[in-house]
């Protein structure tokens, strides 16, 4: 539970950062602030997609049918399913 107050700490910290600097005034090629702020936007694509993978994973099963588990009951009765003890 800790975790994921931390996650959601991080992600709200990280879209601040970048609301607040997305309009800055950048300084050239290696611009520290573009560089937050790509590592902030990677950090919140990387959440979100921990985040709805469960979702998607769900989703496909559903529409593709991937669990499809049928059991189908032996209807052979054998001595062993009888647990009929066998001595030689």
């Amino acid at each position: 539970m800790v975790k994921a107050l931390f996650d959601r700490l991080l992600v709200m910290l990280a879209s601040i950062y970048v609301s607040r600097h997305l309009e800055h005034h950048c300084h050239g090629e290696r611009c520290h602030v573009c560089h937050h702020i790509h590592r902030c936007l990677e950090l919140i694509s990387v959440c979100m997609e921990i985040v709805a993978a469960p979702f998607v994973i769900a989703i496909r099963c559903v529409f593709f049918k991937l669990v499809c588990v049928k059991i189908v009951p032996s209807g052979a009765r054998t001595l062993v399913s009888q647990k009929v003890l066998l001595l030689n």
